[in-house]
């Protein structure tokens, strides 16, 4: 019999009286109902809606094809397409539901529901408590997607005899659980149990991380998590080795008001590893047990909106310890303001600041070489570092002025003391002349005060000098760009001259503690008032820099540029102050040349220097990718083979991926010393991505002589099971 939708509501309104009736001490919350059809089956006492069925009450929503409601028990059951909605969580579907009358309680069949973070869960039978939690039986759980009626199985679920879902504790707990891959039985326990993936920090254990090396053998490591507070955790990481004694790891995290603090230390009780003097015999653990370790740690706090502070501390008591456990040499994250990455640890305090027209900041540094038998009294310690610039604009059409002032001190135990204050100005004007020519003079000047000693090889101090300088330099910067426009592409050239004229100084005013950094001529070096790194050393004299450059986007051939440069210094008067590996010690410098080309499927760039005497290349680095099918290919060569070089170098690096399928796919990685034909770094690997999983295995080999460390060998594993974690990921 079909009734009018406007009976529907009567419908609902006899639901509510008999909830009423069954005794509860509260009124029964309202229940609004829509459906196609409406039917009284008077002999059963029954009241059934079919089509479309919406049933509402307070914040829940049931659809179904069908719904009976028998008011002697005040039960509701729905079937057919069933999806139950609780606010704002997901829907909980299946094939049949059975409710009180209140919607608190009752049992669902052919179970199946969409948790937080994308997990999943099923079960043939669920259970509804009052407090809202769910007991699933012969259920499972995963992050994938559901392949009930499927031909596949869902790459990885933990299927239990029973789950519960604890939203008081926040915790998902399984009984006799096993952990299903592919289908197939791997893992098996009486009992475990998970984070809600609703929930956002929970104390627990985390995946374990696996790996096999030549040096400390099988490797397990196993992290538990410690939720200490809304505001701090700890990670705490036991790793077990079976050549090697046991080490404990500690990551520690803690947020303020104005900031947060990072802390990762570890410590084992051991000898020393070395290697023998085969690369092929087995190293060995040598001399006395003690306690060796680490520590990384780092803070920043904010002072105001433009002003903070902060601190990072690095440290080992054995120069190898990181190498020999496998841990980076440069922490992976920091947000300390000075940071080095040639085996140099560094400890520091700073403030800094920063405004819409300046930037400032003072610091303290302290280094440690990772290099056996280095005397660490030879490195200095810089108390204070300052440096400050700031923009002062001027009226307009007049320029603007760069203000700086930069100091520094070295303070040695074994070696120099070196302290300098330099403060500069800079003040530059551009502007567009007729023809489009751009024109930017400038004007420089800098006062340099220093202080440092002399040593000789015991470290006793021989001689003190002091003296002040002034340095100024005068030029203009001048670009004329050409632009051409066509259907098939458009091209920039751009011819610059850069010429400028320093004021001279006195062999007597260079600091023989000379602590600038050296310079290798490039495009963007070329043109630099003072090409010196640091302060020490001064460029004087009058130079040109002239260089061109072109560049052309096609239109005709989607994604194609084309870019190229070319350069070189002349020097008019001045005596040469940067060494011969610059390529600058000629009153002509090398050619800098530049070339790239871009499409969408790759591109490869060079950058070369060329001696302006000879026509050798001084160095050459080349470097490639292709992104093509399946295959992603990168490479990279670096020639330094200037004679006058402190060191040559010729190296070759290439990796490669192809996707095997949509989801597997291959890795190749090696790096290649060709000057001492060794195969500095190899890793080759396979990897499983879909859903739900970020599966790695990988070999990688170092051939590196460091210290008493020989070449490395090891087997890595990084399984990523979504919502739950992983082991051995970054």
């Amino acid at each position: 019999m079909r009734f009018a939708r406007v009976l529907i509501s009567a419908f609902a309104l006899v639901i509510a009286t008999s909830a009423n009736a069954l005794g509860q001490d509260e009124p029964a919350q309202q229940i609004y109902m829509d459906a196609n059809e409406l039917v009284e089956d008077r002999e059963r006492g029954l009241y059934i809606a079919r089509g479309e069925v919406r049933l509402r009450t307070g914040d829940r929503v049931l659809y179904a094809d069908e719904l009976i409601y028998d008011p002697q028990t005040g039960r509701v059951t729905a079937r057919g397409n069933v999806q139950l909605f609780e606010g704002v969580q997901p829907a909980q579907q299946a094939d049949e539901i059975i409710l009180d009358d209140g919607m608190e309680e009752g049992v669902a069949y052919g179970f199946a529901t969409l948790l937080e973070n994308n997990g999943r869960a099923a079960a043939a039978a669920a259970i509804r408590r009052p407090d809202g939690s769910v007991e699933l039986r012969d259920a499972y759980y995963t992050a994938c997607e559901l392949c009930e009626d499927g031909p596949g199985e869902p790459t990885w679920r933990l299927r239990a005899a029973e789950v519960t879902r604890d939203l008081d504790d926040e915790v998902i707990r399984y009984r006799d659980m096993s952990l299903e891959v592919a289908g197939v039985p791997v893992f098996y326990a009486p009992y475990f149990a998970h984070a809600d993936p609703a929930a956002k920090r929970r104390s627990g254990f985390l995946l374990p991380a696996v790996d096999i090396s030549n040096r400390l053998g099988f490797s397990y490591q196993q992290p538990y998590y410690w939720a200490i507070s809304p505001h701090q955790d700890l990670v705490v990481s036991p790793r077990l080795m079976s050549e090697a004694n046991p080490l404990l790891e500690f990551d520690y995290r803690r947020r303020f008001y104005s900031g947060e603090v990072n802390v990762e230390f570890s410590f084992t009780y051991e000898q020393e590893f070395t290697d023998g003097p085969d690369e092929d015999e087995k190293g060995e653990w040598r001399g006395d047990e003690e306690f060796r370790g680490h520590i990384f740690a780092d803070g920043r706090f904010r002072l105001s909106p433009q002003w903070a502070w902060g601190f990072g501390a690095q440290a080992v008591d054995d120069a190898l310890y990181l190498r020999r456990y496998d841990y980076s040499e440069v922490p992976e994250e920091s947000s300390t303001l000075h940071q080095f990455d040639q085996r140099t640890l560094i400890s520091q305090l700073y403030i800094t600041g920063r405004g819409e027209s300046y930037y400032a900041d003072v610091s303290t540094i302290r280094f440690q070489q990772l290099t056996e038998d280095f005397d660490n009294d030879r490195l200095p310690f810089v108390a204070p570092l300052i440096r400050f610039n700031g923009d002062v604009p001027l009226p307009r059409g007049l320029g603007d002025i760069d203000v700086e002032f930069n100091a520094v001190g070295l303070r040695r135990e074994l070696g120099r003391d070196y302290i300098r204050a330099s403060a500069g100005l800079e003040w530059s004007a551009p502007a567009v002349l007729p023809l489009g020519v751009r024109a930017e003079p400038f004007l420089f000047g800098r006062a340099d005060a220093f202080s440092f000693n002399t040593v000789d090889r015991f470290g006793t101090e021989l001689d003190r000098r002091n003296f002040s300088r002034a340095v100024g330099a005068a030029g203009v910067d001048i670009s004329w760009p050409f632009l051409r426009t066509g259907e098939r592409f458009d091209a920039i050239i751009a011819p610059r001259a850069f010429t400028v004229a320093a004021s001279g100084i006195d062999d007597d005013k260079i600091p023989v503690a000379a602590e600038s950094e050296t310079v290798d001529l490039d495009r963007t070096s070329l043109f630099q008032t003072n090409r010196v790194g640091g302060y020490d050393l001064w460029e004087d004299g009058t130079r040109i820099d002239v260089g061109i450059s072109a560049d052309l986007q096609g239109r005709a051939w989607s994604g194609l540029q084309l870019g190229g440069f070319v350069g070189r210094s002349y020097r008019l008067d001045g005596e040469p102050r940067l060494s011969e590996a610059t390529g600058t010690l000629e009153d002509e410098s090398d050619w800098v040349a530049e070339a790239s080309i871009e499409t969408d499927w790759g591109a490869i760039s060079t950058r070369t220097r060329i001696d302006s005497v000879t026509g050798d290349l001084n160095r050459v680095d080349l470097t490639g990718a292709l992104d093509i099918w399946r295959a992603t290919v990168a490479a990279t060569y670096t020639d330094l083979s200037d004679p006058a070089a402190p060191a040559e170098l010729e190296e070759f690096s290439a990796s490669a991926e192809f996707d095997l399928t949509d989801r597997w796919s291959a890795t190749w990685l090696a790096v290649r010393d060709i000057d001492d034909a060794r195969t500095r770094r190899t890793s080759a690997g396979l990897r499983y991505r879909d859903e739900c999983t970020d599966f790695r295995i990988f070999w990688q080999r170092e051939d590196l002589d460091i210290g008493d460390l020989g070449p490395s060998e090891s087997i890595k594993f990084e399984i990523v099971l979504f919502t739950l974690g992983g082991i051995g990921e970054d």
